[in-house]
């Protein structure tokens, strides 16, 4: 048996000395959350800082503390290049600082819910990349160490988090095309953000789908059963599935479909969404592109009579795109938190649904694996004690 870690104290107010001629300096009003960035990874500046850029309202919200990578040299090149003040030494550094109230976590895959787990027992907010872990168990295990700890963990599940998501929900829910029947979604190597490089090393399924998974989910409102799949693996690589189609049943009845590629013949295809009721269906593409850009139209055709067709443009700057609502959403997520006095606690979520989501997630695309004939994503480093195990089992 292994003793829980004692959970820690708030960060400390002090503020350290600040670079003046940098949008991302170290120095941050009170009301601002101080943000280290755990990683050097290529998707930082589209994701944080540029949204912070193009933002005064996130701007306002959050400043960017300083960078860890792995080793300090890397640091202090990319912390140069992005116009960041600090370049810490190592990870252990950033987590030990007082004055980092939250962590981005951007490692790779292997080690990211390793040191999500470390940065949570230092008293770190954490917003993940997606995933949040290799497979089910490790986003359990990051569950658990921020219910002990008292932090905000989320999964940067982005799409969710944009208006144009948030509507198709509601238009559901009001019933516009009748009764749920079916949701159809596209996710072709054009919307893996992280580049084509770091997809074809991971896969279609967890580079791609799992933001499918978490769509379909947002969506439906509900936990689908996943009931077939197919994938083509990599020639070079017989564990890399460049492409993955998926049929699931929802508990209400309706279906749903997944599909998603790496392949280099996919790029031109857009991604997009149809879900069809009894009485009409939504259809909507490239909602979420990412780098400053955002598609904001829901097109709705209702059967009813002789059948009409709407276009609705949500009310949404392009300049806020995907990313500009995940990092708004995690900043308002824990101010609310913070003025409820219960942090970190499974009932304590109000904007988003927290790390239970992403164990929901990751449980989705384990089973979506499996059905496809292939193994879910072994872990291959355990987090510190007390969180290497699962029950009886150790990752």
């Amino acid at each position: 048996q292994h003793e829980l870690p004692t959970r820690p104290p708030p960060p400390a107010a002090r503020r350290s000395a600040h670079r003046a001629d940098s949008p991302f300096s170290a120095m941050a009003e009170p009301q601002r959350l101080r943000l280290g960035i755990l990683g050097a990874a290529r998707n930082v500046p589209f994701s944080i800082l540029e949204p912070m850029k193009g933002n005064p309202d996130l701007a306002a919200k959050v400043t960017v503390i300083g960078l860890a990578s792995l080793a300090q040299p890397e640091a202090e090149d990319f912390a140069k290049r992005w116009g960041i003040a600090r370049a810490y030494k190592n990870f252990d550094e950033m987590l030990q600082d007082p004055n980092v109230d939250a962590v981005y976590n951007v490692l790779p895959r292997e080690v990211r819910a390793q040191w999500t787990v470390r940065a949570l027992m230092a008293g770190k907010h954490v917003l993940s990349e997606t995933p949040v872990g290799l497979n089910a168990r490790e986003a359990l295990v990051a569950q658990r160490a921020a219910e002990d700890m008292g932090r905000v963990l989320l999964e940067g599940t982005h799409p969710k988090c944009h208006p144009v998501t948030k509507r198709v929900r509601e238009m559901i829910l009001q019933g516009k095309v009748g009764t749920l029947e079916h949701i159809d979604l596209n996710l072709p190597v054009a919307h893996g953000l992280e580049g084509q490089t770091v997809c074809a090393k991971a896969g279609a399924l967890m580079s791609l789908g799992l933001h499918g998974v978490a769509i379909i989910r947002a969506l439906s409102g509900e936990e689908p059963k996943v009931v077939s799949a197919s994938a083509h693996t990599s020639k070079e690589n017989p564990d890399v599935d460049t492409t993955i189609s998926c049929n699931m049943k929802l508990p209400s009845g309706a279906g749903a479909h997944l599909g998603c590629s790496i392949a280099l013949d996919s790029k031109a295809a857009p991604s997009l969404f149809t879900i069809t009721g009894s009485s009409g269906c939504i259809r909507v593409k490239e909602w979420f592109t990412g780098h400053g850009k955002s598609a904001n139209e829901v097109a709705l055709e209702q059967f009813v009579g002789a059948g009409e067709h709407f276009v609705e443009r949500i009310d949404n700057p392009e300049r806020r795109d995907t990313f500009y609502f995940q990092l708004m959403t995690f900043i308002d997520e824990i101010r609310g938190q913070e003025r409820r006095k219960e942090v970190g606690l499974p009932w304590s979520y109000g904007i988003s649904k927290g790390p239970h989501d992403a164990v929901m997630n990751m449980a989705a695309v384990d089973a979506i694996y499996r059905a496809a004939g292939l193994k879910p994503r072994p872990s291959s480093t355990a987090p510190p004690e007390p969180y290497s195990h699962i029950g009886a089992s150790k990752l």
